[in-house]
């Protein structure tokens, strides 16, 4: 955790975060408790005292990791609504008291050894990915089914005293939602949980009832150190574990999922950064000892954690909240004699109609591009309803992966398509070729493709360049992050259909991460199955692939690219192959002649020189130095092509570096013989010159071209 964690707050700000944070987690983890074991054993006092010591357990473990600076942990909503359809599955199944409670601790217990797998592995940032739809599903459903589950509570058949419980609940509802605008400083539970039995007990008081102990939580019980029976073997054999199963790892991924989520608003109020790993681990440890003590499942709650941070806690305010929890329960636990089990129905309801359903799902409704959005959650929702939690994990988790492939297939593979007249290769070429390139353009294209090339979006590109009339095609795969089996099947038709009209495909930037691909150097052996048994031509750089179509398109012409000559003569380099003899003459003897082997750097950067390369032998290529030691390859250069022209008209510091890759034969001409030549020949220097500047021209024609690509 950063700075933030331990900075101006302090100890006092932990302190009053963390008492605050259980003045509002005490009535909600009571409420969560007597909803969840009320119908199990009928003991209210004790299920509402497994919910206290729930929340005091997972903020501990949540204190001690520090993996989440300010949050606090306890029982929620989706962790109790799945927990109760798994008490009346196992009702069904035919369990019963003791075999019933010690089946729900079993399931608590897997789901906090799955919690404490995952964190281990490191795959909460899996679960974080579940999409917001899926999630809004969730709560919503959830919270329908809290407000459905409190009807026996409610309703007057349920209860001797008739309408009290159900009036006792709206008051304190009532309560909850609009007193917090008149007292500040005061969490909403407390004031709902007040306000409702102050209206319980003046009720009875004035229909002269007296308290029955079905109608108050009652006084909780004294902590003991035993925890629930151990059962037989016989008992655990006979138990429902595939049903048991399901219910942990559905569990574990609600928990770690409202965990994760929690933590995400946490690190956003207090600027820290969570710990995914520890965290998780943590919550799974809690959870273990929770079915250790009779507990139940909980996770990361945002309102606490947000009145936490909102009062100061950081760094301790978890372990703050859990000894709070703990002294109300060893020092107060005589009042829970006074409070009325309707008033938690009350806090139930309220959590889930203002903290759980998610309005924003009819706005998505009225927006055209949202209404899938929409119509994912309510599905999850319905499932949620009128099936269970467990299903509705299910189908969150299909629609959840329905979702990303509807994104990725919506998504172009293609980043951007274009031509040899937008892009040309790092090739010098001679004026002839370059003119029987620009000539045979619209032959050939590239395609930048982006993202994850798979079976969704490889159709798409099949269909573009299927019905596009290129026979050369390039894809560069510099931004593409996975190719999968199917797009590689249709990379080999698309080779086929190239091959069909007379051209190739081929691919730059193909890393060995995706099988594509061996490198060797800056070649790529191919490793590509082709359909007619031939491999498709790779290069690590796009610009290579540029330089290879270029030359199959001179070919095709009858036109020999010139670095593919073994020497030039001098006579026939671009420079010099226009003038006359008698000019060529004049130019010889101020030619100096010299060689160096492949590796060797023939001038850096920076280096004064006022000297033109013409190449007659071998390559050398052009590099910018960049970033300490690496270097970016400007131009190539092979046989009859002139390089350094800008240090020979204006003589100064080298502009880039000039290596060999192979071993090369080159002549010089420096500038102090050009002006030599300009005093005895002007009309012969001045045609150099204008020769040099054309050259350069074409070269700044090329460059500004490619410049407009890259702003598009």
């Amino acid at each position: 955790m950063g700075a933030a964690a331990s900075g101006r707050w302090g100890v006092a700000g932990d302190l009053w975060g963390g008492i605050s944070a259980a003045a509002l987690i005490l009535p909600q983890a009571m409420a969560f408790g007597i909803a969840l074991w009320l119908p199990v054993h009928g003991d209210s006092a004790a299920a509402a005292l497994a919910g206290l010591l729930t929340a005091a357990l997972l903020s501990a473990a949540s204190g001690l990791a520090r993996a989440t600076c300010g949050m606090v942990s306890a029982p929620t909503g989706p962790t109790l609504v799945l927990l109760s359809g798994l008490v009346a599955g196992l009702q069904a199944h035919g369990l019963s008291g003791d075999a019933l409670t010690q089946a729900m601790l079993f399931t608590l217990a897997m789901a906090g050894l799955l919690q404490l797998i995952v964190g281990a592995l490191g795959l909460g940032a899996i679960i974080k990915f579940m999409p917001y739809p899926v999630v809004s599903g969730f709560m919503t459903g959830t919270g329908i089914l809290m407000v459905l589950s409190q009807e026996k509570a409610l309703l007057p058949s349920a209860q001797a005293i008739g309408w009290l419980p159900l009036a006792t609940a709206g008051v304190t509802l009532a309560a909850m939602h609009w007193l917090p605008r008149y007292v500040r400083g005061v969490p909403a539970t407390v004031l709902g949980l007040v306000a409702g039995t102050l209206f319980f007990h003046l009720v009875r008081l004035l229909a002269g009832w007296e308290v029955r102990p079905s109608w108050v939580v009652g006084s909780l019980p004294p902590l003991q150190i035993e925890g629930p029976a151990v059962p037989s073997w016989q008992q655990v054999w006979q138990m429902p574990w595939t049903m048991m199963a399901l219910s942990a790892a559905a569990l574990a991924l609600l928990a770690s999922l409202d965990t994760l989520l929690t933590a995400v608003i946490a690190d956003v109020a207090t600027g820290c950064r969570h710990d995914a790993r520890r965290e998780l681990m943590a919550q799974g440890a809690g959870h273990l000892c929770a079915a250790l003590i009779g507990g139940m499942a909980g996770a990361g709650t945002t309102g606490a954690t947000l009145v936490a941070i909102e009062s100061g806690g950081r760094r301790w305010c978890a372990l703050v909240t859990a000894l709070s929890i703990m002294v109300v329960v060893l020092l107060l636990a005589p009042l829970a004699a006074w409070l009325p089990v309707s008033v938690f129905s009350g806090i139930i309801i309220h959590v889930s109609l203002f903290g759980m359903l998610d309005g924003e799902i009819i706005e998505w409704l009225k927006r055209r591009s949202a209404r899938l959005d929409a119509a994912i959650a309510l599905v999850v929702v319905a499932v949620t309803i009128y099936y269970d939690l467990l299903a509705a994990v299910a189908v969150g988790v299909v629609l959840a992966v329905v979702e990303f492939l509807r994104t990725q297939v919506g998504r172009s593979a293609i980043h951007r398509r274009w031509g040899l007249g937008e892009r040309s290769s790092l090739r010098n070429r001679p004026r002839a070729e370059r003119e029987a390139i620009a000539r045979l353009a619209d032959h050939a294209a590239g395609y930048d493709l982006q993202g994850a090339l798979f079976f969704g979006s490889a159709d798409s590109l099949y269909g573009a360049i299927s019905s596009a009339p290129e026979r050369f095609v390039i894809l560069s795969l510099r931004r593409v992050s996975q190719v999968d089996l199917t797009a590689l099947h249709m990379i080999g038709q698309i080779a086929g259909l190239l091959r069909g009209r007379g051209g190739a495909l081929l691919i730059s930037h193909a890393g060995g991460r995706m099988e594509l691909a061996r490198c060797k150097g800056r070649q790529h052996a191919g490793v590509v199955p082709f359909h007619a048994g031939e491999p498709i031509a790779t290069f690590a750089q796009t610009e290579d692939a540029i330089e290879h179509v270029e030359n199959l398109l001179l070919q095709e012409e009858g036109i020999t690219p010139s670095h593919h000559q073994a020497r030039c003569a001098v006579r026939e380099a671009a420079l010099f192959s226009g003038l006359s003899d008698k000019q060529f003459a004049r130019v010889v003897p101020l030619l100096t002649h010299r060689r160096a082997a492949a590796g060797t750097y023939l001038f850096r950067c920076g280096d004064p020189g006022d000297a033109l390369c013409v190449v007659l032998a071998g390559e050398v290529e052009v590099l910018l130095p960049y970033r300490k030691k690496k270097r970016m390859r400007l131009a190539v250069c092979g046989p009859g092509m002139a390089v350094g022209e800008a240090a020979f008209l204006h003589p100064g510091p080298r502009t880039a570096d000039l290596k060999a890759i192979s071993d090369v034969e080159w002549v010089e001409l420096a500038h102090g013989d050009l002006l030599a030549l300009a005093d005895a020949h002007p009309r012969l220097a001045m045609t150099l010159v204008t020769r040099l500047a054309s050259e350069l021209g074409a070269r700044l024609a090329a460059a500004d071209a490619m410049l407009r690509r890259l702003a598009a």
